[in-house]
Parts: structure tokens; sequence; C-alpha cells
């Protein structure tokens, strides 16, 4: 189930933790970078950090160590998938499965009116939440299992336009989005004052029409949902804010929950608040922080803010989870059963406690081209338009240790046998 960018010009797959360029080549990056040519591939090179992003929530976050761990011991299933008594483990296939669809949930779960006016920043839709509950793997309604919705009207008529439910996948893009962004921003930064002010026109029109586009709600639904509560209208400021927390929420463990303050005004969803926290939700903790935080200030910095949210929530300072969780990696030893791959996760484990270390003292959740002084920060293989792998900017990633084109096949071999037992039980 690979993470696509909003044009799809580039996808990331978490379960081969590989990064795909559709229409990039990796020589033209290259070349251009080392030229300071950056405005000619402004957009490229947003996009791939919009890919590397997401490679670092996976291999760099608390939520991406666990699901790691259950992607690699799925991967142990497969030299024996033949061997008499290893149907035993086959439930692996499946389980990996359920949290893969739950990670941004079904079109199923998603509603869009095809004809619906189209909205703008000028004349933004009009936001409201619900709480229903998902269907389990055997078509029964699932009260332990309740999901958020966003729900986004027609700014006249208040008519339903699209309902979004809030994911993990959500605030993957969120983060995501923010390293895009922060990746434009930088690379304009070195252009003529007068050509900058109007490339930067360009690029937030750009992004603002995104946050109004039905299609991508994906995207945009944490930001919305951010800016609402924290009557904010600077949809830059917006992603900026719901990447930090969005990394914050990346990285709560469950003690985190236990404590979390709850806003009153969601009691009228009962039982179903509890099961968000006994299930340690990651994007009901996010709407609860976003419903705890305070109103922007613009003489606020983004990360006080935050800091706020989170105190008002009864949780600890973004440097302090961020810490512990970088801890938490840093010490966890448990690993898959096959040699080669236990050495790639372990491999990958310490790469990201490394990046999620970086991005605690840089207090900002963008990953850009500012990393390139840190050599201790490794970025992965890439795979270019040409299917060519390559080391961004020169990078020292130990593909003896991970092994790019292994990995792809370990993918592949992974989908087809997933497929032919789902065939046996669904």
């Amino acid at each position: 189930m690979p993470f696509p960018n909003t044009k799809s010009l580039a996808y990331f797959v978490p379960r081969s933790q590989l990064i795909f360029l559709n229409d990039i080549n990796a020589a033209e990056i290259e070349a251009d970078f080392a030229a300071n040519r950056l405005t000619r591939i402004r957009q490229s090179l947003s996009t791939v950090y919009h890919e590397v992003t997401h490679w670092a929530d996976t291999v760099g976050t608390l939520w991406g160590n666990e699901y790691l761990k259950q992607v690699y011991s799925t991967y142990d299933v497969m030299p024996s998938i033949n061997l008499h008594g290893s149907e035993t483990r086959f439930h692996r296939f499946i389980d990996l499965h359920d949290s893969d669809r739950r990670l941004s949930f079904s079109d199923y779960y998603r509603t869009v009116e095809v004809n619906g006016r189209q909205h703008s920043l000028s004349t933004p839709w009009k936001i409201s939440f619900s709480c229903g509950i998902e269907f389990n793997s055997n078509g029964r309604p699932d009260e332990q299992r309740p999901v958020i919705f966003v729900r986004f009207g027609d700014h006249y008529t208040e008519q339903l336009l699209v309902r979004q439910p809030l994911s993990v996948a959500a605030l993957l893009e969120t983060t995501a989005t923010w390293s895009e962004l922060s990746t434009q921003f930088q690379t304009l930064s070195g252009i003529d004052r007068d050509e900058r002010i109007v490339e930067e026109c360009f690029m937030r029109k750009e992004y603002g029409d995104r946050l109004y586009t039905p299609e991508l709600t994906l995207y945009s639904a944490p930001v919305h949902l951010l800016a609402h509560y924290a009557h904010l209208q600077n949809s830059v400021v917006a992603y900026h804010l719901g990447s930090l927390l969005s990394l914050v929420c990346l990285n709560l463990v469950g003690s985190h929950f236990r404590k979390l303050r709850i806003p009153e005004e969601l009691n009228t969803w009962g039982v179903r608040v509890s099961a968000f926290t006994r299930k340690e939700s990651r994007p009901f903790a996010f709407m609860c922080l976003c419903m705890n935080g305070p109103d922007w200030n613009d003489d606020m910095a983004p990360i006080d803010w935050v800091n706020k949210a989170l105190s008002n929530s009864g949780l600890p300072s973004y440097e302090e989870i961020l810490g512990h969780a970088v801890k938490v990696l840093k010490e966890d030893g448990l690993v898959c059963e096959r040699p080669t791959m236990s050495a790639r996760q372990k491999y990958l484990r310490k790469i990201g406690a490394e990046w999620l270390d970086w991005r605690r003292t840089e207090k900002d959740a963008a990953i850009n081209y500012s990393h390139i002084s840190r050599k201790h920060l490794k970025l992965p293989v890439i795979f270019d338009a040409n299917a060519t792998p390559f080391l961004l900017f020169g990078g020292d990633f130990d593909i003896t240790l991970f092994d790019p084109m292994e990995m792809f096949e370990e993918e592949a071999s992974l989908h087809t046998q997933s497929l032919n037992f789902r065939r046996a039980c669904r």
C-alpha cells in the first residue's frame, strides 16, 4: 500500500521502506543542485522530501517502529511458506493487511459530492465533526474501533460535500506536506527579492487551492481541523503547527493516552471516547490537542503554541515526548527471526532514531536539504524515473545492511503471498 504524494509524481511503499520517483531523474536533480539552479528543481526536490518524510516517519517514530515490527514479523513467514505446520502463522498476512487498511481507511468510509460548488480560501468550506465506527473484517460494526470524521459543507448552504476519516495516514501526509512546503520556501530563499515575492504568491495560491480540493482531503483534513480550533487563517502556519502535532502524536506512548485531557464537548460521543484512548488512537489525540490548544497569535513561535496545547492536554513538552521516543528506539532490541531481515530492521531503527533526535533539536517536523551538513543523518536509497537506485547528495546509506533490490523482491513476494492467502479466508 503506497503513500503517493498529492500529484502522484512519487510514492513510498511502507512494507519495503522504498521510495519511487515516477517522473524525476536523479542525474538532473544532482546536476542542478550542484550548479545552484534550485528554482529549476524546486518542485522535484520538494516531492523528494515529501517522500523522504514518509520514510522518516516510518523508520523514526514509535508508531512506525511498531508497524515495522508487524511487517518484519510477516516477512518471517515467507521462507517456510510451504512447510508443514507453517500455516499457524499465516494469520500474520491478514493482520498486516488489516493494519494497512486501517492506516487511511477504505474509500467506503469517505464520501464526496461530485457536483459540489468550488471553494477557496476566500469562500471556505463549513467544517464540522462526527464520530462513527468501523466494520470489522466479518462485516459487523465494531464499537471498539470508533472513527473520527471531518465533515466539509458548502459555504452557503452547509450541504455536505466531503466526509473524510481522520486517520494515521492523514497525520503522515501532514508532516510530509509540511516538508514539501518547507523545501519550497528554502529553495526560494536564495533568489532575488522581487522574484521570490512573486513565486511565493503563486506557491501559496497553489497550496491554498489544494486545501479546497475534495480529492485531497486526506492531506488537508488535519490542517482544517487545527485551523478551526486555533482560529487560524494562515494555511502555511496551519501546516507548520499540524506537522509538529502530528509528529508528537506518532510518538505518544500508553501513559500519554491515559493522561490525555479530553475536551468536555467530546463526551457526547459516550463510550467511544474511552475506546479511542484504550486503542491509543493517534488521530483522536491529534483532535484533543487541537481542541485544547490556544488561539493562534502571530507573535507566537510554532513550537510555543504546540507546547501550550500539550500542557493544556496534561502532556509533557514536544522535546520531552520526542526525547523519550528517541530513547525507546535506541533501546528497543526486538527484531524478526531472519538474520538478514533483522539486520535491516536494526539498521533502519538506528537511522530513524537519529532523524527523530534531529527533528527534536530543530523543533520542526520538516525534513529538507538543511540536513546535508549533518553527516550522521542518512537518506535511503531512492529509485528514480529510470528505475535507477541512487543516494541523494552522495549519502553513505549502507546497502550491505539494507539492499534495496533485495527488499524490492521481498516485498513483491510478500504482496503475492498475502493476496493469495486472503482469497482463502476473505
